[in-house]
């Protein structure tokens, strides 16, 4: 029962943000970052953790990507929580590997980055990749981990304009693809509102709002 009224009020806290995110009258991309720089950032801010559990990160992010426009909090925020993720979810002694690309075939002015996390854990079937951003799923073995934070990730991404996707099976670990472009306009994330009734007030997940018991992991 605990874990049940713990994750509500997790949802309550991120709904919270994600509304304050969406009343804002315009949406500010100002921020020029190197995502490189970002991501050993966010990575260094956990080694205590990497360690902790022995796990291995290998960054190939390439110095020669753009800069991208960005609200930098939370684009910084998106791989503290990608991060957290991993940490959860893999055994002791597993690897992450992040890399970074310019996506082909794009005209200038719609360049877009590629950014995949991927690790070698024990992966996870169809039906659990189908749910992994359900905010009411637990992905490893312990009832507090849920995907709350994988939610709060795609919202942000959605936020930036772009997009992601989990993919992977039992036997060869999980990938989360990003694809963000170089420069979001502000058209693209102009479907705050909609998003989060599709994502977050959908009648499934507040249903399963009223269950007495913390659903199983996948």
């Amino acid at each position: 029962h605990r874990s049940v009224q713990s994750q509500i009020e997790r949802i309550n806290g991120l709904l919270h943000e994600l509304w304050t995110v969406s009343e804002k009258p315009k949406l500010d991309f100002s921020d020029r970052v190197r995502l490189a720089d970002v991501i050993a950032a966010e990575q260094r801010k956990l080694q205590e953790s990497f360690a902790a559990k022995k796990l291995i990160v290998e960054l190939n992010v390439p110095d020669s990507l753009p800069e991208l426009c960005v609200d930098k909090p939370r684009f910084s925020r998106l791989f503290e929580l990608l991060f957290k993720d991993e940490i959860a979810s893999l055994p002791p002694g597993s690897r992450v590997v992040v890399s970074a690309r310019m996506v082909e075939g794009t005209a200038p002015e719609k360049a877009q980055v590629e950014i995949r996390f991927s690790d070698n854990g024990p992966g996870l079937p169809a039906e659990a990749l189908r749910l992994i951003f359900d905010p009411f799923v637990a992905r490893t073995e312990s009832p507090a981990e849920f995907g709350i934070n994988l939610m709060a990730c795609y919202f942000i991404v959605h936020h930036h304009g772009g997009t992601i996707h989990a993919s992977g099976d039992p036997s060869r670990g999980t990938t989360f693809k990003i694809r963000l472009p170089v420069k979001p306009s502000q058209a693209a994330a102009l479907s705050d509102t909609e998003f989060l009734h599709k994502a977050v007030l959908n009648d499934e997940l507040w249903r399963r709002l009223a269950v007495t018991e913390p659903p199983p992991p996948v």
